[in-house]
């Protein structure tokens, strides 16, 4: 959300600021299907997990970053796994949901992840606002993805137990 203007604060003319961001998306679609294909090889969780430790560990970069090729480099790694996180978070949810409440867990799904989305835009500006600069902007969105490892991390540890009791059981 804040890629653009903050690639014009480094006199970069909005036009090739833009492209940057298609560049990204652009690559999103192979890390769409990429991480799609994990979720099937490794499980839909750690394929989330790897996707979210993608972005968490990447998503500061951006602000050391003065040049437009810079950008367009780094767009294409980051944009990779930016695309997992939503994949990945579909193909959990489809996995760890009855099938005759898919539909409703998807949609709570997607809605948190939309509030998120809003509310990190909101306090992306804000922190901008507050200190003219992105550093304070991307540290907290580095910030948010290390808590979200650790609740996924919480949960898979949690899943994995549940299910060697249940053998354990057996």
């Amino acid at each position: 959300m804040h890629l653009v203007p903050m690639i014009q604060d480094r006199g970069i003319a909005l036009e090739d600021a833009g492209s940057v961001i298609f560049i990204m998306l652009l690559v999103a679609i192979g890390g769409i299907v990429f991480f799609g294909k994990l979720a099937d090889m490794i499980g839909a969780i750690q394929a989330y997990m790897i996707a979210s430790l993608w972005q968490t560990v990447l998503v500061f970069g951006f602000v050391q970053l003065e040049t437009l090729n810079a950008f367009y480099i780094f767009a294409i790694i980051y944009g990779f796994g930016y695309a997992g996180v939503m994949t990945s978070i579909l193909v959990c949810v489809t996995v760890m949901t009855p099938l005759s409440r898919r539909a409703t867990a998807l949609g709570v799904v997607t809605l948190f992840g939309w509030v998120g989305h809003g509310i990190g835009g909101f306090q992306e500006g804000y922190f901008f606002d507050l200190t003219g600069d992105y550093t304070l902007t991307y540290a907290n969105a580095a910030g948010v993805g290390i808590m979200n490892l650790i609740i996924v991390g919480s949960l898979y540890i949690t899943i994995s137990r549940r299910r060697a009791n249940l053998v354990a059981a057996k």
